[in-house]
């Protein structure tokens, strides 16, 4: 077989940057007639560049499962990469989505209460095919919440992003309610005036699902997992309790369309890909280049 008469396949990536650090020792005459610890550890500069290292190498292990099992016979180890010129009219740019949440403030206890979580992750949440097959739960306890609060994370944004971040938020508190029928559901956002505004009806209809405009300062740790808010609202502060807290993330363009967008040129805004009205293409500078726009209704 293949595999057997060309041995190890290791593919070689160019794009992994350096090998895999080693921690400071003790040097061998400094470990003589004492005790001291031999392994220190890495210093802030080597722990600094391990953590900007790739760590997914993604090298073949040369098992040749993958061409056993394919049928069609479409894995050819000794292929040569080739370079192709194609002619094309058009190129349209499909822009990828990304919810940062690197930025995310500490005040709202991401990463340190394990009952706020992002509106990616309850997206997941939400899926059928999620971690926990579509029912919405506790991380920390797996209890069902009595009460779910939408809170918006970033502190501002392009209007069409922050309307589109708001949109999923009330789409995804649909969802919750549909579940999870007696629970209390609040969405609290900042500058929502506009987007209150043009949706006013749809808003109206939401059935107990209440749409607040305010500012949360900050969440805490409250009694069995429960989670304390402190907000702003019409310059009054309040604190109210929920059991699960979903931050309303920023989305923006993703970083290989950023990438791609700039080797070809374009001075792409972070938020162009949102300025459709309806289903179409949006023009760039350059005329044969498209950005693929999403319906907004």
């Amino acid at each position: 077989m293949l595999y057997e008469k060309k041995g190890r396949y290791i593919v070689e990536f160019p794009d992994i940057p350096t090998a895999r650090g080693h921690q400071i020792e003790l040097k061998v005459e400094d470990r003589v007639d004492n005790y001291k610890e031999v392994e220190l550890g890495f210093d802030e500069q080597r722990a600094v560049k391990e953590a900007k290292r790739c760590l997914s190498c993604r090298r073949c292990l040369g098992c040749a499962l993958c061409w056993a099992e394919c049928k069609p016979e479409a894995i050819n180890f000794e292929m040569e990469d080739e370079l192709f010129d194609l002619d094309a009219d058009t190129v349209i740019l499909a822009p990828g989505v990304e919810r940062p949440i690197d930025r995310i403030d500490g005040r709202f206890g991401l990463g340190r209460e394990l009952n706020v979580i992002t509106d990616l992750q309850l997206e997941r949440m939400l899926s059928d095919s999620g971690p926990s097959s579509g029912l919405v739960i506790r991380p920390l306890d797996g209890r069902i919440p009595s009460s779910v609060a939408f809170v918006q994370s970033y502190p501002s944004a392009a209007p069409s992003m922050h309307a589109a971040a708001l949109c999923l938020a009330l789409n995804e508190a649909i969802l919750v309610r549909r579940k999870l029928g007696d629970a209390r559901i609040r969405v609290i956002a900042r500058d929502m005036d506009a987007f209150l505004e043009e949706h006013r009806n749809s808003v109206h209809e939401l059935d107990g699902i209440q749409v607040s405009q305010g500012e949360v300062s900050s969440v805490e740790a409250g009694s069995e997992g429960n989670l304390r808010l402190v907000t702003v609202e019409n310059g009054t502060e309040n604190t109210h309790v929920f059991d699960l807290v979903v931050l309303i993330t920023q989305p923006q363009v993703s970083g290989d369309l950023k990438n791609l967008s700039r080797s070809l040129g374009l001075s792409l805004g972070y938020a162009a890909f949102l300025s459709g009205e309806t289903t179409g293409l949006l023009s760039t500078e350059k005329e044969a280049v498209k950005l693929a726009a999403p319906y907004r209704s």
